[in-house]
């Protein structure tokens, strides 16, 4: 038989070794028993080693004894037997592959060979992809345990009736089928019989899973959701089955695909399928009205890719990039827009694998319409939307797409992801101006102002540069007489959402107000919004030459409020301490006075109607109301709480109940006068300084 020789590996593993005949010393001075060594190499070595030093290349290899003593041996090339073609002539071959020296060897992994042409156009025509596995290749091999043979078990043998019988093409396939039959004898047995009954155990739990075509149900956060799986595999710690899947998301550009993981946790014995963390959506007890409700949910996801404006009402969820969320219970008005939420949350921002599309559809995107002047049907009807122009979701893209909609609370001022079926339109108010208890010509002023600006600035998606173009808004008087509720009105009037924030949220350090300002004001130019900063008189503070920390508070708000393009409203209770540089910048200072009767007989005619329910109250209650010398703000408590009294004796609102409540707030406000007397005649504040 023809000999071929294997390349020698090469070392530079130091000096040839001494002589070691047995039982003599070793290279470390050991006695050893090298029984490789025969009479005719025992003389090769002692010429090696009584010679000169060569100049040559020696080749040896470092050994150990079995008693694990070390000696070094020459090189022995490796006489490899005359190859034959194995693929060409067997249709299947299971290679061993070997690892370790010819002493300890052992298998490191097994593989099934696929030669038949036969059998390799079949797997190509019925598995379109499996995970590792590429079928449209010259060579095919599946390794050990060759799950994917049993997953497509059934179709193999379909494909096989439609093979006419005896022909070579049915041999190779019943070959393949008897082998797929032997390997997973037991795992069948098992599987069936669970089957049958529902259950699956967890070793044979990879069994329910097929890659590319099962649909997985992983219910989160208590939300029925749908996934495409793409593979799975056992996870040793903690012990359970990993399933990588993928479903529908929206990254603020494009719709795609995204990757997820959810982990079915090992257990013992059997288990109801349909009772796993997730599962083939197959064996779900309602599934067809789990994928109804699944699409009719995309759907709805689908409308909200952009920005919208709306009305949130349930638990949403705040993300800080790191393990697990914070929940918020929200009530009030968001903005869904997750392009900006990327842009300024870049921490949790992602992309998606978008759908395949037109290029040139997916990169024109619709803008908010344009104002036209010379369009008579133009309106004020602004609500922040953006849509994009993309390809319709499918049904099953619909079914695999997210829950989740992410965007800002206007209440909470927070960044979070919320529920879409928690969504729904905003209900506006479209009598407010009406029930703003403002005199008529500073109301007209405000209407007349905010309508104007509108019209000559309808669309703005960032602070543009360019001076003067904003509106803004002093509102200045005592507290409770409708300052914030005129910021609240124009608000609703516009159609714009309302971004009220205060001192506490700028801070009042000019290390961070120039960035939170600036962030804030970049918001609320993206949405539109009627930015509101209430009690701002820490902000417009006449400078000094001795408090370097307010100049720079009041240098940073001139020069931001400067460049500003929208709605502003700011509310103060000291206008008299406003620094000179602000005058110029103020297009309409307001003066709120305090409430005069018939104003404050229509804050009470006006909350009451709001509270609901049967209030026993003619014109001259509310004529006996209105004689309390109270506030706006107060009146709204004072209501609240009348209302609790009267659930709790299970009784109308009246007017004796409002007027016991409101007696207590006298009391408290008289209380409150003496004390702040005491105070001035003893020379001190009312905080005791």
């Amino acid at each position: 038989m023809a000999r071929t020789k294997q390349t020698a590996r090469k070392s530079t593993g130091g000096m040839p070794p001494r002589v070691n005949r047995p039982n003599g010393p070793g290279p470390n001075g050991g006695v050893i028993d090298n029984p490789e060594l025969d009479e005719q190499e025992a003389e090769k070595l002692k010429e090696i080693e009584e010679g000169s030093m060569r100049a040559e290349l020696k080749y040896i290899d470092k050994k150990f004894t079995e008693q694990g003593q070390t000696y070094y041996a020459e090189t022995v090339e490796e006489e490899i037997p005359e190859q034959v073609n194995w693929w060409s002539k067997f249709a299947l071959c299971l290679v061993r592959h070997m690892a370790g020296d010819h002493k300890h060897p052992y298998v490191a992994k097994t593989s099934l060979q696929i030669n038949s042409q036969h059998l390799k156009d079949v797997l190509k025509d019925t598995i379109q992809n499996f995970p590792g596995i590429s079928f449209n290749t010259k060579d095919i091999t599946i390794d050990k345990p060759y799950r994917v043979l049993f997953h497509y078990r059934k179709e193999l043998e379909d494909a096989g009736e439609e093979l006419e019988e005896g022909s070579e093409a049915a041999d190779h396939l019943g070959l393949l089928m008897d082998f797929i039959a032997e390997e997973f004898a037991e795992t069948i047995e098992e599987t069936e019989n669970l089957l049958e009954q529902g259950m699956v155990s967890y070793q044979h739990l990879w069994t329910i899973f097929r890659p590319g075509t099962t649909t997985v149900y992983a219910p989160i956060f208590g939300q029925p959701r749908a996934f495409n799986l793409l593979q799975y595999g056992y996870s040793c710690d903690p012990p359970g089955l990993v399933l990588t899947t993928e479903y529908v998301d929206f990254d603020g550009e494009d719709m795609g695909t995204r990757g997820a993981s959810r982990m079915i946790a090992a257990f013992s014995g059997a288990e109801k399928i349909s009772d796993l963390s997730a599962f083939p959506m197959d064996w779900h007890s309602a599934k067809a009205d789990v994928e109804k409700q699944l699409i009719a949910r995309g759907r709805r996801w689908e409308e909200h890719a952009g920005m919208h404006f709306r009305n949130y009402k349930g638990i949403a969820l705040e993300y800080s990039g790191g393990c697990g969320a914070d929940r918020y219970n929200i009530d009030g008005r968001v903005v869904v827009d997750t392009k900006t939420f990327h842009r300024l949350q870049a921490n949790l921002a992602f992309n998606v694998s978008a759908f395949k599309s037109d290029e040139e559809k997916r990169s024109k995107r619709r803008r908010i319409q344009e104002y036209d002047a010379d369009d008579e049907h133009q309106t004020l009807d602004l609500l922040p939307e953006a849509k994009l122009e993309i390809d319709p979701l499918t049904d099953e893209q619909c079914m695999l797409a997210s829950c989740m909609v992410r965007g800002f609370s206007f209440s909470e001022k927070r960044w979070i992801e919320m529920f879409v079926d928690k969504l729904s339109p905003v209900d506006w108010n479209p009598n407010c101006f009406e029930q703003l208890v403002l005199p008529d010509a500073q109301k007209g002023l405000v209407k007349a102002l905010v309508s104007t600006h509108i019209q000559q600035r309808l669309s703005f998606d960032d602070i543009v540069k360019g001076k003067g173009k904003g509106l803004i808004m002093v509102l200045h008087g005592p507290p409770g007489v409708g300052k914030t509720l005129t910021a609240e009105t124009v608000a609703e009037y516009t159609k714009r959402p309302l971004y009220s924030v205060s001192s506490g949220d700028l801070g009042v350090e000019s290390s961070t107000l120039d960035e939170r300002l600036s962030r804030i004001l970049d918001m609320a130019s993206t949405w539109r919004a009627v930015l509101l900063i209430d009690e701002a008189d820490i902000f417009l503070e006449r400078r000094s030459l001795h408090d370097l920390e307010r100049n720079s508070l009041v240098s940073i708000f001139l020069r931001v409020l400067e460049y500003y393009e929208g709605i502003l409203f700011l509310t103060s209770n000291r206008v008299s301490t406003f620094d000179d540089a602000f005058k110029s910048r103020i297009h309409v200072p307001l003066k709120y006075n305090d409430l005069t009767v018939s104003s404050r007989k229509q804050i009470w005619k006006n909350f009451l109607d709001k509270a609901g329910g049967d209030v026993k109250l003619d014109d001259k209650g509310y004529d006996d109301l209105a004689q309390a010398d109270i506030n706006g703000r107060q009146i709204k408590n004072v209501i609240r709480t009348a209302k609790s009294l009267a659930q709790f004796h299970g009784e109308a609102l009246d007017g004796p109940k409002l007027q016991q409540v409101i007696k207590i707030q006298e009391e408290f406000e008289h209380e409150l006068d003496l004390t702040n007397v005491v105070h001035v005649e003893n020379g001190t504040m009312p905080n005791g300084r």
